[in-house]
């Protein structure tokens, strides 16, 4: 079959689309990241060669990614992880390298077959419709008007489809920061807090249970009650939602389960169901000997595999909504809203970031009972400290717009433990750190299974100088996930380094894939200098240098911005200038 960009007549050729791919390749971002660069040219070749439609997360995995046969893309996230890496790559590598590029490989989202395109022929999305009903605008907002002319004809539910081709954004789109400057009141929102809801089912017993052995009804209870301590997830029981439960009367998800008591064996086996698609998206089996020495313990175990894996940022539900509802305007805005700002903080991306906060700012303007949306919030401005990101006139500093946020989080929703993991973040980037230390404690009380608490707690020990204490927790944390970000590996190297560790530390900074986090890139620096690999340390080094040049000249500041011990900032100042780091001697 011949590939499909042959039928139209100004499409580019086969030679053209491979030169157009060995040049992606041999940039400096794709040479230092060879596991992206061999996704993309698996799925370029592919779609070559007339097999676009075999570009599956399974055929992937195996064939690009190096996966084992029994590879499973529901219960392994790579994929989804590395192709979104790969859209980031490819857009930084237009802005950049290859802005002048004839020809374009474009990976859109919801699919891995890349499309190819003449440089100048993506078809631009069309304006706006004109305002109507609506008084002045405010003469600053030339793209708000056009969002909030959205709002007018077709109600909040696509407040946040300015998304657009993602090559093509020039600029921000901001949804307006507040309800009041569009001079009307604007439409209602759904009813709720508009986060997703699931139902989770009693258990299916098969057997008879033993003395010892884990009980159905208590488990699944525990999980009930641990699944509504997440703040992005609606719980409900027996069609009755529980906990911050929203009224839009129908479920986005349903997890089921069955437990199998066997002689020398009890097997629990979980299901997650996109009720929506009525497809199951997600399988995990628990095998157990037929007594469980402690009831309890296991139950937590359970529970916390589960949130893990469904609930986090990184989790299975997070990710197929990302797919679902950042590509196209479906779903509520407000968790829209919050899978913007999510995404936004994967990497550092000015206009995504803009965007994150624009529609968190309009979003509780709209909705001021929007707790979620200023647990978020926090973060964002937080982000702009801690990155540098620049301030909107008028702006207040950062952190104090950030400690506004956390704590008015914590007025809306005062049993929240991501609000008070917001404000721990927040205090301590305000160098408060008996008072952040004091919100982490009361947000480990409230949600002890969240193990990004755990994760972030630990790190935070270990950088104000108690590796001793933080390394172990940090641990715990990653050993529930098979997948971690990039600051959890952080963390690991750093506790490792510290402590002595160089080979647990050099592994850690090896699995820090993302290259645009300058923490990631001074591990990834250090590690490699010390193991004996001058090249990518110095690799490292002229990437940070690149997306953040204020590290020749005021590495110490940035490293003391998070790092409060100061022997461990004067270590890591030495090993920086070794790597190649300029004005680290």
């Amino acid at each position: 079959m011949a590939p499909p960009f042959t039928e139209a007549t100004d499409a580019p050729r086969e030679a053209e689309v491979q030169a157009a791919l060995d040049r992606i390749l041999a940039s400096e971002s794709f040479r230092t990241s060879p596991q992206l660069g061999a996704f993309l040219r698996f799925v370029v070749e592919a779609a070559l060669g007339g097999r676009a439609a075999s570009l599956k997360g399974y055929t992937i995995g195996v064939e690009a990614l190096g996966r084992d046969p029994g590879f499973d893309p529901q219960l392994d996230p790579i994929v989804r992880v590395e192709a979104t890496r790969l859209r980031r790559a490819m857009e930084r590598y237009y802005a950049g390298a290859g802005s002048d590029d004839p020809v374009v490989i474009d990976l859109p989202r919801g699919s891995y077959a890349p499309v190819f395109l003449r440089r100048g022929a993506r078809a631009e999305p069309p304006p706006p419709a004109p305002l109507r009903a609506h008084g002045p605008l405010p003469s600053h907002a030339g793209a708000v008007a056009g969002v909030l002319a959205v709002v007018a004809l077709a109600a909040v539910a696509v407040l946040l489809a300015w998304r657009g081709v993602e090559h093509a954004r020039t600029s921000t789109a901001a949804i307006q920061p507040r309800a009041s400057d569009a001079g009307a009141p604007p439409a209602p929102l759904p009813p709720g807090n508009g986060m997703p809801i699931i139902a989770i089912d009693p258990l299916r017993v098969a057997g008879t249970a033993q003395d010892g052995q884990l009980a159905a009804e208590p488990l699944v209870e525990k999980m009930r009650v641990a699944f509504a301590r997440f703040d992005t997830i609606n719980v409900a029981s027996n069609g009755q939602l529980t906990g911050r439960g929203s009224a839009r009367g129908h479920l986005d998800y349903r997890l089921t389960g069955s437990l199998d008591y066997g002689a020398t064996a009890t097997t629990l086996r979980f299901q997650l169901v996109d009720a929506a698609e009525s497809t199951i998206a997600w399988t995990r089996d628990f095998v157990y000997p037929a007594a469980a020495p402690d009831q309890s313990a296991t139950e937590d175990e359970i529970v916390v595999a589960l949130t893990g894996a469904l609930l986090q940022s990184y989790g299975v539900i997070r990710a197929r909504d990302r797919a679902k509802h950042l590509a196209s305007p479906a779903g509520d805005p407000r968790y829209r809203c919050v899978l913007e700002a999510a995404e936004s903080l994967r990497s550092i991306d000015p206009a995504g970031h803009d965007r994150a906060r624009s529609c968190l700012e309009y979003l509780t303007a709209v909705d001021p009972s929007f707790a979620v949306g200023y647990e978020f919030l926090a973060v964002i401005y937080y982000r702009e400290d801690s990155i540098g990101y620049p301030a909107r006139p008028g702006d207040p500093p950062a952190l104090d717009r950030a400690l506004r946020a956390a704590r008015h989080a914590l007025e809306l929703a005062p049993g929240s433990a991501r609000a008070y993991q917001m404000l721990f973040v927040v205090q301590y980037a305000r160098h408060d750190v008996a008072a952040a230390f004091a919100a982490g404690d009361k947000a480990l009380s409230l949600n002890p299974y969240d193990m990004l608490t755990l994760a972030e707690y630990g790190g935070r020990l270990i950088m104000t100088g108690e590796a001793g204490r933080g390394l172990p927790m940090v641990r715990r944390a990653a050993g529930t996930s098979s997948v971690l970000p990039s600051w959890h590996h952080y963390y690991l190297f750093l506790g490792n380094y510290l402590t002595g560790d160089l080979k647990d530390a050099a592994f850690h900074a090896e699995q820090i894939t993302a290259d645009d986090y300058p923490l990631g890139l001074v591990a990834r620096a250090i590690a490699a200098k010390r193991t004996g690999h001058p090249d990518q340390a110095r690799r490292a080094v002229d990437r940070l240098l690149e997306i953040q040049p204020a590290w020749r000249t005021d590495a110490r500041r940035l490293l003391a911005k998070s790092i409060f011990d100061a022997a461990a900032v004067d270590r890591l100042m030495r090993d920086l200038a070794a790597a190649g780091l300029p004005g680290a001697s």
